[in-house]
C-alpha cells in the first residue's frame, strides 16, 4: 500500500527531529569529552592535579599604596578595572588577572624583596550556550567566583596606605622578573599610581628628576626591566599639591622608560 502524502510528510518531520537529536547529543558528548581541567582559581590547567597552568592572556594590576587615594581616585580605578574585566574583547574568557600591591614594605623583608599577588584568578564565562548549559548557574558563578572576589580585593588594595616611600621603579623591575607571571599569551600591565618615584636612590620630588638625570645616576642600570611585548595602561593619579611635578616632563619620563623597556603604552588615563 503506497504511503500517502501526509505519511511521507510525517516521516520527513520525524527524520528531521531524529537528525537534530543526534547532532545535539553528539555536541553535548563532544563538549563533555573535551572539557578542560578547570582549577579552583577558574584557570585552565594542563593536568588534573592543577600544578601547571595552560598558557593564557594575563593582566597584572599594580596598585601603589604609598599614599592614600582620594574618593575620586578610588572610584575611577575601581570602575575602570571592573569595566575592563567584564569586556570580552579586552579580557577574554579564561584569561588571568593578578593583583599586586606595593609600598616600602615590599622591600623590607629580611629575605629580600617580596612581591606576591593578593588576588589571582582567571575569568570564567559570564554566559553559556542555552541549548545544553545552565545559563543562570554560569552567570552566578561568574559573579561569585570571579567578579565579586576581584572587586573586593581591589577595593581593599585601594583603601590601604603604607606611606613614606614609593619604590615604583624597583617594583616594576620585580614584576618584569616575577615567576608569578607565566610565559605565553598576551600580557597587560595596569598601574594605579601617581607615578612619583620616591626613594633614596631616585626621587621625583628632587631637583634632578628628569629621564637624563635618571640615566646619569646609574640607577637606571640597577632597576632595568624587560617589558617586551607587554601592553601598559597607567591610571595616573594627579594630586593637587604635586601638580607642579606632574607635568609634561614627568609623563615624558615614563613614556621613555616604558619604551626603553620594550613596552607599549596603550592608555594613559589621568584622573584628578
Amino acid at each position: 500500500m503506497p504511503l500517502s502524502s501526509l505519511d511521507r510528510r510525517g516521516i520527513v518531520i520525524l527524520s528531521g527531529i531524529g537528525a537534530f537529536a543526534v547532532v545535539l547529543l553528539a555536541t553535548v558528548v563532544g563538549v563533555t569529552w573535551s572539557r578542560p581541567n578547570i582549577g579552583p582559581d577558574n584557570c585552565v590547567y594542563r593536568d588534573k592535579r592543577f600544578l601547571s597552568r595552560a598558557p593564557t592572556d594575563q593582566t597584572v594590576i599594580l596598585v601603589d599604596q604609598s599614599e592614600a587615594l582620594t574618593e575620586t581616585h578610588r572610584r575611577f580605578a575601581l570602575n575602570f578595572i571592573k569595566d575592563y574585566v567584564a569586556d570580552d574583547s579586552r579580557f577574554a574568557v579564561r584569561a588571568r588577572i593578578a593583583l599586586f600591591t606595593f609600598s616600602k614594605a615590599t622591600f623590607e623583608s629580611r629575605n629580600g624583596p617580596r612581591l606576591s599577588p593578593s588576588s589571582d584568578l582567571c575569568r570564567p564565562p559570564s554566559r553559556g550556550n542555552e541549548l545544553y548549559e545552565n545559563n543562570r548557574k554560569i552567570t552566578k558563578d561568574f559573579y561569585q567566583r570571579f567578579l565579586i572576589p576581584v572587586t573586593a580585593a581591589l577595593e581593599e588594595s585601594l583603601t590601604t596606605e603604607v606611606g613614606e616611600q614609593s619604590p615604583i621603579l624597583e617594583t616594576l623591575q620585580l614584576v618584569s622578573r616575577s615567576q608569578e607571571i607565566d610565559d605565553g599569551g598576551r600580557k597587560t600591565l595596569i598601574v594605579v599610581s601617581d607615578m612619583l618615584q620616591h626613594t633614596a636612590a631616585f626621587n621625583h620630588y628632587g631637583a634632578r628628576r628628569s629621564y637624563e638625570d635618571f640615566l646619569r645616576s646609574g640607577f637606571a642600570t640597577d632597576v632595568r626591566a624587560d617589558f617586551r611585548d607587554w601592553s601598559v595602561i597607567v591610571i595616573y593619579l594627579r594630586r593637587y599639591r604635586d601638580r607642579q611635578l606632574q607635568q609634561g616632563a614627568h609623563i615624558d619620563f615614563w613614556q621613555r622608560y616604558f619604551h626603553e623597556a620594550g613596552a607599549k603604552i596603550t592608555r594613559w588615563a589621568g584622573v584628578d
